[in-house]
């Protein structure tokens, strides 16, 4: 059975002084069988936030969904909770004109606690729909999930296998 959202291959990619020590890379390459592939490169800096969307998208939002007899999407639900509770943010344009927008997955962890726990609360008290708390659920720890949690949030695909 094959899974879309795992890794296939992996390898670490060190950049020091401008040049990529590249051995390890062309090893996992070589090893991987025909197919179309996509390659996602991202730094190894802890994404704060990432365990927190993984949690919004993967259990809140996705239990919403599930008990909502409408069953709306999982990205309308976020966009409908991001315009709601995420914080606002202004920038300055050309002729004093100003923009005002929502970045949530670029927020702090503590501002995606604090968002998370008022579309928790909200669909409790106006929806009556309960959701798994975040310390009953465990996240998981493998970068190849990472990765995969990486990548849904933004809705990059990680890999393409042969169909």
């Amino acid at each position: 059975m094959k899974n879309d959202s795992m890794l296939h291959g992996q390898a670490r990619l060190i950049v020091q002084d401008n040049k990529a020590a590249k051995q390890e890379i062309e090893l996992a390459i070589g090893n991987l069988k025909d197919g179309d592939y996509i390659i996602l490169i991202m730094d190894d800096t802890k994404n704060k936030s990432l365990p927190q969307l993984k949690y919004l998208f993967g259990v809140v939002l996705k239990t919403i969904s599930e008990q909502l007899p409408t069953h709306p999407p999982v990205d309308a639900l976020y966009r409908y909770f991001e315009e709601i509770y995420a914080p606002i943010h202004v920038c300055d344009l050309p002729g004093g004109e100003k923009y005002e927008y929502f970045n949530l997955k670029n927020e702090k962890a503590s501002e995606m606690n604090e968002v998370i726990e008022r579309i928790i609360h909200h669909v409790n008290t106006e929806w009556g729909i309960k959701v798994v708390l975040k310390d009953k659920t465990k996240m998981p720890e493998a970068k190849e999930l990472w990765a995969g949690a990486y990548t849904e949030q933004w809705n990059l695909p990680l890999s393409k296998l042969n169909k």
